[in-house]
């Protein structure tokens, strides 16, 4: 089959080898054999790809997430042969070889229902959303708990799963909660808007000032943190006086807080936890009704570049340079 490997790390992104000669998986009772589509980046897969995931083997075919056709259903489970799914998370990629390739075997927990793809909606465009958007729903249904009547502060409003967080504040899932956004690039300011947040902000490293300044001094009520241990200080800041912050991504690199007092940072009453697309209950997961609204015009899909299974290297440089606002996906014609 096609497949992308990761032979080693730390590596290149030119230095992923893509194939046409990777042995198939064979079908396995309890897991799903998907004839893959399309699969979604994520910057875990770039960490990965650096040299940054402890404890891991190679050569080893990356990719947490994929869409496609169940090929196998592996006794049990509600699929048939020629379902439309989704998968995420489950080892893929880290713990067994992953989604950048023609095929791959995924624990059936870990695979969504029979998904009914809208017409017109296209294999790059579904793809765009299993990992991003049940992530982002996860951190503000489970973890923030969010309320219409809050502030939402997003940092990294423009990453793929910040745009996606705007926008699901935004649906009918949330009531519209005012949304406040940043970007460090002034580029990216017109999506962030497109996507949902009312209020953007100039990321240059502190922006807790701003937050305030928009809150009229009270600060943000919930928080999803996504540029990780160089922020977090400065968005606990930004929070109202019990305001829950989320920790759900590292765009920067920095998984630890060098300089965190806390004491001071979570003061009077505020509160830090954290979610991770890896507790997702695929089983009740509000996938179908995503896709639906991105059908109907309610949510955007947030693609922004499409490449080609072959060309995944270059996919990874791309989403390196910080070039995308949204999803970068490819496809496995």
């Amino acid at each position: 089959m096609r497949a992308v490997v990761c032979p080693k790390v730390p590596i290149a992104p030119s230095e992923l080898v893509y194939t046409t000669t990777h042995p198939t998986p064979s079908p396995k009772a309890g897991h799903v054999l998907i004839r893959v589509r399309a699969f979604g980046l994520n910057r875990s897969e770039l960490f990965t790809r650096q040299g940054h995931s402890p404890g891991l083997q190679f050569p080893r075919i990356l990719g947490i997430e994929c869409v496609g056709e169940v090929h196998d259903a592996g006794g049990g489970g509600s699929w048939q042969k020629g379902d439309i799914v989704a998968a995420i998370m489950g080892g893929m990629g880290r713990e067994f070889d992953g989604g950048y390739a023609e095929y791959t075997l995924v624990p059936h927990a870990h695979v969504s229902h029979p998904i009914k793809l809208p017409q017109g909606m296209s294999w790059a465009q579904f793809a765009a959303l299993p990992e991003t958007f049940l992530t982002a729903y996860g951190t503000l249904h489970q973890s923030l708990n969010l309320d219409s009547n809050d502030v939402l502060f997003i940092r990294g409003g423009t990453t793929s799963v910040g745009l996606a967080c705007a926008a699901l504040a935004k649906s009918t899932l949330f009531n519209s909660p005012r949304v406040i956004a940043t970007t460090r690039s002034e580029n990216k300011v017109a999506i962030a808007r497109a996507c949902g947040a009312d209020d953007v902000i100039l990321d240059r490293g502190s922006v807790a000032e701003e937050v305030k300044r928009f809150t009229g001094g009270k600060g943000a009520d919930k928080c999803v943190e996504l540029v990780g241990g160089t922020t977090i200080a400065d968005s606990c800041v930004s929070l109202a006086p019990e305001g829950v912050i989320s920790m759900v991504g590292c765009v920067s690199g920095e998984w630890t807080c060098r300089e965190f007092d806390p004491m001071m940072c979570l003061a009077p009453g505020k509160h830090l936890t954290m979610f991770s697309s890896g507790i997702i209950d695929m089983s009740t997961a509000p996938l179908q009704w995503i896709v639906d609204a991105v059908a109907r015009g309610e949510l955007k899909a947030g693609v922004d570049k499409v490449f080609k299974i072959e060309d995944a290297g270059l996919a990874h440089e791309y989403m390196e340079a910080n070039k995308a606002a949204g999803k970068v996906v490819c496809v496995v014609d």
